[in-house]
């Protein structure tokens, strides 16, 4: 009886211990104190909110606290600290972040409600270079693998349903829109539309040329809740809007190094208030338009500050995980929807960004980026001229280095 009693002692001593060292140590994922980044710079009142980055599955997977992570250990034996390497494309549905990491071969998933990391196609060695990817609204992902010309299909529980192997041309961004699926071909300068459930292709629009509804090397592909498409036409320099048959409804952006131009457009995501979003991958930015092509303004460009972009690639908009990052809101900002921006080197592999306003009353507070910081330069180096003549086909994968 008295060996009994001296144990519970002990074990409740040790509890005691735990949670005061719990109580004394910074818990992870816990908002941090420094100053918030915010973008555009005062005086002008801030939209958009730099949050946090994704690096690592740990990142997400919540470490064991108090008791049990004393007695047990912070993590699961045998855990692994799965690293993004490369990401490029990135989608977000129902609380899972969606990432293509090309150097890694897979497509990383970070479920936030579960608290919980998995790759999609796991040990079966499925995919080699996940290059982008799309989500419908019922859950279904499909993975372009640009390289090998295929389009990988999962359903909403992420189980590997389908894929399908192009004949012809190379696969660049994805898209899907009722039981369409809209594809990029970087190499035919055109859309492929294709059936979802078979992945034949239904029809193409677009060709060769500088004209609204023409292409050279399109890219990345969005489509926004009335199904009409934004394509980063990436040789052009500029972004399309056009409907579903191929009918240019916007064009915006030329060649050039100021805000409103493009020296190499990738990823393109379009906000549930129709702000469209388009990544700059030279210029490490991203730009802001409305919905009748003029552009509002850019974040992630301030080298130095918390989150800043390098070598962008994708983007994506999301409200499902609004509470699952609101602990890094400033009090004073109102959030709307969050923006995920992939960038493929660099410190913050995924950036978290809330899009948002000030709360009425709020004062524009002080933010870490200096007052001096660069903005895109506007004449510091001559514009990239589109090219001429016959071109040779191009990957759609950047250089792993700043060009």
């Amino acid at each position: 009886m008295r060996n009994a009693a001296h144990t519970f002692l002990r074990l409740a001593a040790l509890g005691s211990m735990a949670l005061a060292l719990a109580a004394c140590q910074r818990v992870p994922g816990t908002a941090r104190d420094a100053k918030p980044v915010f973008y555009p710079l005062p005086p002008d009142p801030p939209r958009i909110q730099y949050l946090t980055s994704i690096n690592t599955a740990w990142d997400v997977v919540p470490e064991r606290r108090g008791l049990a992570g004393f007695l047990l250990g912070p993590r699961e034996p045998g855990a692994r600290n799965r690293a993004l390497v490369k990401p490029y494309g990135i989608a977000v549905w129902n609380g899972r972040i969606y990432v293509c990491d090309q150097r890694g071969g897979d497509v990383e998933v970070f479920d936030l409600i579960k608290g919980d990391h998995h790759s999609l196609s796991g040990a079966s060695g499925l995919m080699k270079s996940p290059t982008n990817l799309c989500v419908d609204p019922e859950g279904y992902k499909f993975i372009v693998e640009s390289m090998r010309g295929v389009i990988h299909a999962f359903d909403p529980q992420d189980a590997h349903v389908a894929s399908f192997k192009l004949k012809e041309g190379r696969p660049g961004g994805i898209a899907s829109v009722g039981k369409e699926l809209f594809v990029t071909d970087v190499t035919g300068d055109r859309i492929l539309v294709l059936d979802r459930a078979t992945g034949n292709v239904l029809r193409t629009f677009g060709s060769k040329g500088k004209e609204p509804g023409q292409f050279i090397m399109p890219n990345a592909i969005a489509a926004d809740a009335a199904g009409d498409l934004y394509i980063s036409d990436q040789m052009n320099f500029r972004l399309q809007k056009l409907d579903r048959e191929g009918k240019p409804l916007l064009v915006t952006g030329k060649a050039g190094d100021a805000y409103g131009t493009f020296a190499r457009p990738r990823g393109v995501a379009v906000g549930p208030d129709g702000t469209i979003y388009v990544v700059e991958s030279v210029f490490e930015i991203v730009q802001m338009f409305n919905q009748e092509g003029k552009v509002l303004m850019g974040f992630g460009n301030y080298h130095g500050a918390p989150g800043f972009l390098e070598l962008p690639a994708g983007v994506a908009v999301d409200t499902s995980c609004l509470k699952h990052f609101a602990r890094y809101v400033d009090p004073r900002f109102e959030p709307q929807y969050l923006v995920f921006v992939a960038s493929q080197v660099g410190a913050a592999r995924i950036g978290v960004y809330a899009f948002g306003h000030l709360k009425q009353g709020a004062e524009t507070p002080a933010t870490t980026i200096p007052k001096a910081a660069p903005r895109p330069p506007e004449a510091s180096q001559p514009a990239p001229k589109p090219p001429e003549g016959p071109q040779p086909a191009p990957t759609p994968e950047p250089p792993s280095s700043r060009p």
